[in-house]
């Protein structure tokens, strides 16, 4: 150490000031705030350079310890060293028998927790039930997992697999709240078998979120629902292992396009009525709180993300503290997703990418488990290889990339602490704003959430638009060669349909009405009952009591990508019909050095619309290019060349072609200001600059030549 304080002494450690006046003089004249200083879409100003005075603001997160409270270095002392991660990969497999498959030869090769997606749509079907939950309009876009009917089909999921060897986790990822009626099922099936409910580590995924955003309707009464999950937390308490009842889903928020701040800030205010509807039911904090969970979407945003997620234990350490929990109830558990908001259907193996800096950005945060999706999951159902890729992103962060070797080795940064202080402030700012104006429901039932975060999803486009926000391979670097992937796999609707057929072949008729007379912390052991004589677990929600006054406006599914794949859809469909895919031509003026930078361009922005270009050879002057114009054989053509050419060539040629093709769609690539008006009126429709609305543009495009 003294010798390199002998060695810097020989240099003078220049102060922000100075460093600042360098920087301001390399951007001549354009402002500071404007170049070096970055706003997310969370509104948090990041600046281009953190220093040990940032740190000093936040020595409550820089100087504390793994295990300690805030807990934002994590909620174990000894880190990834003994409590490491759990490769948690969920899919989406519709029949018990296929997911087992898939589990068992997974659980061989790395991954060591089980998640189960569960879907129970089909089951509530009217010939079932009576319930029309397979016609509602969310089903096709919400709707994906294995549909879970009574113990046998438990007992052909878990077949061959020891379930007190890992931890299971349950995910409802259609808006139908069984929660309760499941973890019966479960615990029925871990009864017929002998199963030590005191080995089994299970989170049963409680949460009302999915329902009431997705769907805008809760089909129960919301005492009926919290009846449940009191008695579910009451019968976990009692198995005396790890079970827990509830994970409070931020990724519904995530993946409908919230920021960072609005799925935290929702989230906490989601958990806060839990607990205060746990509490009313003579429950304990401490009881409460070991039962929640937290399911959160990592997006691709790095260091945002990173901060979120030990920014979310410091606020839930908080909350509880307030509430008089004990310090093992302040540890927050996070079962961490990489996101579906930045997955494309084009290029998808530049998926592969985005969901390994989502994995380190998870893990680096100091997640206790994590789902990486598969590259192909916008798609279909993935299939052994892709599977295999997301699993081993994470096999390779936890075995080659030496990520274990130091405990949380994100702590002390200038920027991270500093970043992970503002998201608290947000974050806790916003919940108390949600508290004061009467919690989460009140929020969500006047829209108020519904709007912020439409106007948030408004943002992304508009940026998405403009390119300020680069989509690889969706809306800028198009893969002009790609083909489509053949790793998904199909399911025969007669498999399902045969499935259910065997269901309703071995269901017995078994009274279930009576469990919704019961007082609320029996009825979980009546419904145990009923599936062990042979009930489905249609009969059971079947019978629950029902209501139609619960509705708010729903919160759809949102993708950035999803605006330019319209595009690429309807340029492939035109392509099919046609037989050829939309056509432009470049007329190229000058050099090849002069007019490339302006093909280049051009090339990227048309091609992320599926349009083939053909390129012109390259003319010097306006009369050579007009010899040319009758072997044009496109609707559009797009001029290429230098601000300083186009006044000698554009207004004679662009007349000649108007006059020889007068239907000709015509585009200058650049904005030449003094000249736009006079290229307008010399027959120039449009013109394409870093400015442009892409979107917009590209649309208008493909409308023009009816492929829209």
């Amino acid at each position: 150490m003294s010798n390199q304080k002998e060695l810097l002494s020989e240099f003078a450690i220049p102060t922000y000031k100075e460093w600042r006046q360098a920087a301001e003089e390399t951007l001549k004249g354009v402002p500071f705030e404007k170049k070096l200083i970055t706003k997310t879409i969370e509104g948090i100003d990041l600046q281009p350079i953190y220093d040990e005075s940032d740190r000093d603001k936040v020595k409550y997160l820089a100087d504390s310890l793994p295990g300690s409270f805030p807990y934002n270095r994590g909620i174990c002392s000894t880190g990834y060293k003994t409590c490491n991660w759990k490769i948690s990969q969920a899919y989406s497999y519709p029949l018990p028998k296929m997911l087992n498959e898939a589990l068992k030869n997974d659980l061989e090769c790395g991954q060591d927790a089980i998640v189960i997606s569960v879907c129970n749509c089909v089951a509530l079907s009217p010939s079932l039930c009576g319930c029309d939950y397979e016609k509602s309009e969310w089903k096709d876009c919400v709707c994906s997992g294995v549909s879970i009917n009574d113990i046998k089909d438990f007992e052909d999921l878990f077949e061959g697999i020891d379930i007190t060897k890992y931890s299971i986790r349950f995910l409802p990822t259609c808006p139908v709240p069984l929660t309760t009626e499941l973890a019966a099922l479960f615990i029925a099936y871990c009864y017929k078998h002998r199963i030590n409910k005191a080995n089994v580590n299970v989170n049963f995924g409680f949460d009302l979120t999915p329902a009431i955003v997705r769907s805008g309707e809760l089909p129960i009464p919301v005492e009926v629902l919290f009846d449940g999950m009191a008695g579910l937390v009451k019968i976990c308490n009692r198995m005396q292992g790890k079970a827990s009842a509830i994970s409070i889903d931020a990724c519904t928020y995530h993946n409908s396009g919230a920021t960072a701040i609005q799925a935290l800030s929702y989230s906490f205010a989601t958990a806060v009525m839990y607990v205060k509807q746990l509490l009313h039911r003579g429950l304990n904090i401490d009881d409460i709180a070991k039962n929640i969970h937290f399911n959160i979407s990592i997006g691709i945003k790095f260091f945002v993300e990173l901060a979120k997620i030990r920014a979310a234990k410091v606020i839930w350490a908080k909350i509880i503290k307030e509430f008089g929990g004990n310090e093992e109830s302040q540890k927050m558990k996070i079962h961490a997703f990489t996101s579906k908001v930045y997955m494309t259907k084009f290029d998808p193996y530049v998926n592969i990418l985005r969901g390994t800096t989502e994995g380190l950005a998870a893990v680096l945060a100091g997640v206790n488990s994590l789902h990486i999706g598969t590259f192909d999951e916008e798609l279909g159902m993935p299939s052994d290889f892709s599977r295999r890729v997301a699993r081993n992103i994470q096999n390779i962060l936890r075995d080659e990339a030496h990520i274990l070797d130091t405990i949380d080795p994100a702590g002390g940064s200038y920027y991270i602490e500093t970043l992970t202080d503002k998201i608290i402030t947000e974050v806790w700012n916003a919940f108390r704003e949600i508290e004061k104006n009467g919690g989460i429901s009140n929020a969500l039932f006047t829209g108020k959430i519904q709007d912020d975060i439409a106007a948030v999803v408004a943002k992304r486009n508009e940026n998405i638009a403009f390119r300020r926000d680069t989509i690889l391979g969706t809306n800028k670097y198009p893969n002009l060669l790609e083909t489509p992937v053949d790793s998904v796999i199909n399911v025969k609707p007669e498999e399902v349909t045969k499935h259910f057929e065997e269901v309703k072949a071995r269901k017995k008729d078994v009274e279930t009405k009576s469990i919704w007379s019961v007082k609320w912390d029996e009825r979980i052991a009546k419904m145990i009952e009923a599936y062990e004589n042979g009930a489905t677990i249609a009969d059971v929600y079947g019978t629950k009591p029902r209501t139609n006054d619960i509705k708010c406006k729903p919160i759809p599914i949102y993708r950035t990508a999803a605006l330019f794949e319209e595009l690429r859809f309807a340029a492939n469909d035109y392509k099919t019909k046609t037989g050829k895919a939309p056509q432009m031509y470049f007329e190229c003026f000058g050099t090849l050095k002069q007019y490339k930078p302006r093909a280049d361009f051009s090339t990227d922005f048309f091609a992320i619309a599926g349009f083939e270009i053909t390129m012109g050879q390259g003319f010097i002057t306006a009369k050579d290019a007009i010899s040319n114009i009758e072997k044009i054989d496109a609707p559009i053509v797009v001029i290429c060349s230098t601000d300083d050419i186009y006044p000698e060539v554009v207004p004679e040629y662009v007349a000649e072609l108007k006059k020889k093709k007068p239907s000709t769609k015509i585009i200058l690539a650049g904005l030449p200001k003094d000249y736009v008006d006079a290229f307008k009126q010399a027959g120039v429709d449009d013109f394409i600059h870093i400015k442009s609305n892409v979107y917009e543009t590209l649309k208008g495009l493909l409308q023009t030549i009816g492929a829209l």
